[in-house]
C-alpha cells in the first residue's frame, strides 16, 4: 500500500521543501495552496521525478467552503502517514487599533482550526496502524513576544502548546508529534508581510543575517523527528537566543523589546 503525506501551504517555502523531501522518499502527496499555477507546477515536477501521485487542492484556508473541501479529501484518503500543518501568514503585525474581528477570525481559522480539524481526521487511522507523524509549524516568536505581534504569536503559541499535549497523548501509540519553531526563513511569508518602514528597521538587518533556507529547516525538523523531540528550533543561533530569552527576567525583556520595536 502506498504511503501518503498531507502538507498545507505547500506552494513555496517550508511547505514546498517538505513536499520535495517526502516525494523523494516515495510518499504520495496531498498538498494545498492558493497560487494554482505554482503549486501545480510543483506537483507535476515531483510526479515526474519520483513516480508518485500528487493531489493538489487549491484552497484559501480561512474560508469554510475551502476548508471543507480539504477535509473531505483527507477524510477519504488512505494510509496517511504524515500530516504537516504548515499553512500560515503574518499579515496581522499591526497595532490592535488597526485590526478587525475579520483579521482575528481569519488567522484563528488558518493557524488553529484547520490544524485541529485535520488532526482529528488523521489520528484515528494512525492509531489503528500504530504509525504516524504530525508536524505543526509554529514559530520562534512564541518565545519572544513583540508589540503588535499578539494575534500571530498567540495563535502560533496555541500550536506549540497543543503539539506538546498531543505528543504526550500519542507517544505510546506509535505517533510522533512535533512543533516546528523556526526563526527567519527565506520564504514569501516575510516578503509579503513586511512593510516599507520595517524593511529599514533594526529587525530587518537582523533578519537578513540570520535567515535560513527552507531546506535547512526541513532537514533539521526531520532530524528532530528521528530523536523524538517535540519542540524543534532550527539554527544554532536561534537555539542560543531561545535559551537567552528564557533566562531574562520578563520585566527586562518587555522594556528592551518595547524600546526597539515601536508601534505607532
Amino acid at each position: 500500500m502506498s504511503k501518503t503525506a498531507v502538507i498545507t501551504g505547500a506552494t513555496s517555502g517550508i511547505g514546498a521543501a517538505y513536499a520535495r523531501r517526502l516525494a523523494a522518499e516515495g510518499y504520495d502527496l496531498i498538498i494545498t495552496g492558493r497560487r494554482e499555477s505554482i503549486i501545480r507546477k510543483l506537483a507535476d515536477e515531483l510526479t515526474k521525478q519520483h513516480n508518485i501521485k500528487a493531489t493538489v487542492i487549491i484552497a484559501e484556508l480561512s474560508e469554510e467552503v475551502d476548508i471543507r473541501r480539504v477535509i473531505e479529501v483527507v477524510k477519504n484518503a488512505e494510509n496517511i502517514e504524515i500530516l504537516i500543518n504548515n499553512a500560515g501568514y503574518g499579515g496581522t503585525f499591526k497595532p490592535v487599533t488597526r485590526l478587525t474581528s475579520a483579521d482575528y477570525e481569519k488567522m484563528i481559522n488558518v493557524h488553529q482550526l484547520v490544524p485541529l480539524r485535520l488532526i482529528s481526521k488523521v489520528v484515528p487511522g494512525m492509531i489503528e496502524r500504530k504509525k504516524g507523524v504530525i508536524i505543526n509549524v509554529s514559530s520562534l516568536g512564541v518565545y519572544a513576544p513583540t508589540p503588535a505581534g499578539g494575534i500571530y504569536q498567540g495563535t502560533k503559541s496555541f500550536l506549540k502548546l497543543y503539539s506538546e499535549s498531543l505528543f504526550m497523548e500519542l507517544k505510546d501509540k506509535g505517533i510522533k508529534v512535533q512543533a516546528l519553531c523556526p526563526g527567519y526563513v527565506d520564504t514569501d511569508f516575510f516578503r509579503d508581510s513586511e512593510d516599507e518602514e520595517s524593511k529599514t528597521s533594526i529587525l530587518s538587518g537582523f533578519r537578513t543575517r540570520l535567515t535560513m533556507s527552507p531546506e535547512a529547516v526541513v532537514d533539521y525538523s526531520l532530524k528532530c523527528l528521528e530523536k523524538d523531540r517535540v519542540i524543534c528550533i532550527p539554527g544554532v543561533v536561534y537555539r542560543l537566543l531561545w535559551r537567552l530569552v528564557s533566562i531574562i527576567p520578563g520585566s527586562l525583556y518587555y522594556r528592551l523589546t518595547s524600546r526597539f520595536i515601536r508601534v505607532e
